[in-house]
């Protein structure tokens, strides 16, 4: 802790001392108390982009109601039923991520929390189904991942959405038992899938917790879905009734 003799203050008022703290956008460095100011959250994360109901992939703008699915998921369905995104993963929201998976900003994941717990607020008035997950996990980390980066990034989003969304979190609901490759390495689908073949499993004393559930996954990027939906068939062996993804950011 920066200042330890601080740990024997009152919390709520250190909490009104850290909240009066001068603080900068992540984004334009202008100073003020909010991590992204107004400014850039009206101007980069504002869209309402119609998306894909099961895998949020950006949509063309439609008149019509009611939840729509990309020509992916209508070739190829995946073993999850609904995504949930904040935004695309380009820039400036890119830097986000990469400053909070990579540069260690952990206070960027509440913000990613409060970003989706709007999008699924304007995701249920566009059809999708308004029934919030029984429970929520995060993609987990394999132990050496978890070890060289000290903390897991889907999972220190998960924290507060699942406090926004009145849902308990159990982020040992699957493991990850093996450290596979990046997918970003893996230059096709067969390979991508061949990568995450048998990489996640679900501890026996979580097995009563998922069959015939609604289980909520957290994870900051989707690129491809393959990671999501090799998780979700792992769910889905285990009984799941319903799945749906929550992600930061989506690559379009």
């Amino acid at each position: 802790m920066l200042f330890p003799q601080l740990r024997h203050w009152p919390r709520q008022q250190l909490a009104r001392i850290l909240a009066a703290m001068p603080s900068c956008c992540a984004l334009c460095g202008r100073n003020g108390k909010r991590i992204i100011c107004d400014g850039c959250s009206g101007r980069y994360f504002s869209s309402g982009q119609p998306r894909c109901n099961q895998c949020a992939n950006p949509l063309p703008r439609y008149d019509g109601h009611g939840p729509v699915s990309c020509g992916n998921c209508l070739k190829q369905p995946r073993a999850f039923d609904a995504t949930i995104a904040a935004c695309d993963y380009g820039a400036p929201a890119d830097q986000l991520v990469l400053a909070l998976k990579f540069g260690g900003r952990l206070a960027l994941a509440p913000v990613f929390a409060h970003m989706l717990c709007d999008a699924s607020r304007i995701s249920d008035h566009q059809g999708l189904p308004a029934d919030l997950p029984d429970i929520m996990t995060a993609v987990p980390l394999s132990a050496q991942r978890l070890q060289q980066r000290g903390f897991n990034q889907a999972l220190e989003i998960a924290k507060p959405l699942a406090r926004l969304l009145g849902l308990g979190l159990q982020h040992g609901l699957l493991l990850r038992q093996r450290d596979t490759l990046p997918q970003s390495l893996a230059p096709d689908l067969e390979q991508r899938r061949r990568n995450l073949r048998q990489a996640f499993i679900v501890p026996p004393a979580a097995i009563a917790q998922i069959r015939g559930r609604h289980i909520g996954v957290v994870d900051d990027v989707m690129t491809t879905g393959e990671t999501l939906h090799a998780l979700a068939q792992t769910l889905r062996r285990h009984g799941a009734r319903r799945i749906t993804n929550f992600v930061f950011a989506r690559t379009p």
